[in-house]
């Protein structure tokens, strides 16, 4: 495949290491099988898309059913289910768009943001991730004075053929989860700003939480300097809950994107929701939001199945899957302390990482090349013996994971853990 295929794969970032990418022929429930017939536990997603797993039957009837009816239109008789469920659900929902992907909602966002303020640079912080954008991917701050990114040497996230200083010119860049110098920054440049851009749950850095009153400090301070706060809730959106980080935490932002799992892992789809007097802004046409794609029925009836079954009896389908991932996690520190490998998991069970060091990560900064490189050997070694793990060491559980994947996880851990630390104690 490579002949043709670049790198044998369908995307890529710069790391130094190279994917060997697995083939599949079929899956059901949480199992993968691949050409071979090897049978994997997927906790890999598709990068976190695929939460309801494999032969979902009622998703697929869902899908099944709009195709039949109208595959491609402009508007169709069901495209107010979708729109009522997230209404229902998420806190910042007023009025909501759709769209096909993450990288290009968030830059719909951050374009409202521009006009509804008038201003044009946001704010974003080290280690999260937003898309596959020249202005907001990768990137580092070399002089605090003036904190805007720039490229750099070793940027898995850096890219060739950026625009020439697209990043420094429209943002900055501050760490994460350090309420002084948030402060400091906003003192300073707070009435520069169009809107800060976040993940709620820093799962690109590692999958840390905020600090207590991190976000509620956020919040405040945008509210105060007139900034438009965006969530990227493209990974904890409906993992979490179906109210999303945002729900959960308390903290509701201006506007929201949405992606992955909220089409249930099959259909490619994502969501722009947020306060009225912003959206708004499409409704008068001072704001362009184009796309062919934009409100497909496969998109709008994927939306309506996955927020149906996963709000179905307050949500229990996900507080399932949440347990059962504690139960995963348990297990692998268990399994790895009894090797003699220092291993921790953390975050919310929806979206959590795990990390080969005794304490949790507390800023994504520490998220640095060499734990990165001990995590991928472990990530490595559990898909030696048939476990998938994503982007390095995410684990992304979905609602049919069983009681028997968990057993099948148990028996797999111990050997694939031993094989880690050995490698990892040659290398390090």
């Amino acid at each position: 495949m490579k002949r043709i295929l670049p790198g044998g794969v369908h995307y890529n970032f710069n790391m130094p290491w190279e994917e060997v990418p697995l083939h599949f022929v079929g899956g059901k429930g949480s199992r993968l099988t691949d050409m071979d017939g090897n049978e994997y536990l997927d906790l890999y997603a598709r990068f976190g898309a695929m939460i309801l797993g494999h032969g979902n039957e009622e998703y697929l009837a869902t899908l099944d059913d709009a195709m039949r009816r109208v595959l491609c239109v402009s508007h169709c008789d069901f495209d107010a289910d979708a729109l009522e469920l997230m209404n229902a659900h998420i806190p910042s929902a007023e009025m909501i768009r759709f769209g096909l992907s993450g990288t290009e909602i968030l830059q719909t966002a951050l374009r409202l943001a521009r006009a509804h303020t008038g201003r044009n640079r946001f704010l974003r912080f080290e280690n999260h991730y937003h898309g596959n954008a020249d202005n907001i991917m990768g990137g580092r701050v070399t002089d605090r004075r003036r904190p805007v990114p720039v490229d750099f040497k070793g940027d898995y996230k850096g890219t060739a053929g950026r625009a020439t200083n697209v990043m420094a010119d429209q943002s900055y860049m501050v760490p994460w989860n350090d309420p002084d110098r948030l402060e400091t920054f906003f003192r300073e440049h707070g009435e520069t700003l169009a809107c800060v851009v976040t993940e709620p749950v820093c799962v690109n850095g590692g999958s840390i939480e905020a600090a207590p009153g991190y976000l509620e400090l956020l919040r405040a301070l945008c509210t105060e300097y007139g900034v438009v706060l965006i969530f990227d809730e493209m990974i904890t959106g409906v993992r979490m809950g179906v109210g999303g980080a945002q729900k959960k935490l308390g903290v509701t932002p201006d506007l929201t994107t949405f992606g992955k799992a909220i089409g249930g892992g099959g259909i490619p789809v994502s969501a722009l929701a947020g306060k009225r007097e912003i959206m708004s802004l499409l409704e008068n046409k001072k704001v362009i939001h184009a796309g062919t794609y934009n409100g497909y029925p496969l998109g709008t009836a994927a939306v309506t199945a996955t927020f149906t079954i996963l709000s179905r009896d307050d949500e229990a389908v996900l507080h399932r899957m949440h347990r059962r991932t504690q139960r995963l996690q348990s297990t692998l520190v268990a399994e790895a302390d009894a090797v003699g490998l220092p291993l921790i998991v953390q975050g919310p069970p929806g979206v959590s990482s795990f990390h080969c060091r005794d304490t949790p990560l507390e800023h994504p900064g520490q998220y640095d090349f060499e734990l990165m490189s001990k995590d991928i050997i472990v990530a490595t070694a559990l898909q030696r013996h048939g476990v998938l793990i994503s982007s390095v060491s995410r684990i992304y559980p979905n609602a049919q994971l069983s009681d028997e994947d968990v057993e099948f996880f148990e028996v797999r851990a111990r050997k694939a853990l031993a094989e880690a630390k050995q490698s990892i104690d040659e290398i390090f």
